[in-house]
């Protein structure tokens, strides 16, 4: 069976979780349970936060500071672009607004 994590928040804490989690299952899971993990997010641009310090001083502008949030994770890492509709801890499962379950 399948273990499946779902991150919800593609921010710098869910991206760096998602690349991780990948790397730590790849190196020291059982090839007897794969691990799927999805990570969840309303829209697909990763700001590198740090380099807005340089956008006021013209030495950045925003399109070299803002990367779509799947190329910051794993090839293997899914990324969902939508809306958290709930979250039924009890069903284990993560429902969308665009009608998705994620269990």
């Amino acid at each position: 069976m399948t273990k499946r994590i779902v991150i919800l928040g593609g921010g710098t804490g869910g991206t760096l979780t998602a690349n991780r989690l990948h790397r730590h299952f790849r190196h020291h899971g059982s090839q007897h349970q794969p691990v799927e993990i999805t990570v969840v997010d309303q829209d697909d641009h990763h700001v590198y936060q740090p380099g807005l310090l340089f956008v006021p001083f013209g030495l950045a502008n925003h399109s070299e500071i803002v990367r779509p949030r799947q190329a910051q994770l794993h090839r293997d890492i899914e990324f969902v672009q939508d809306l958290i509709d709930h979250v039924d801890i009890h069903a284990d499962t993560v429902y969308l607004q665009g009608g998705r379950e994620l269990p």
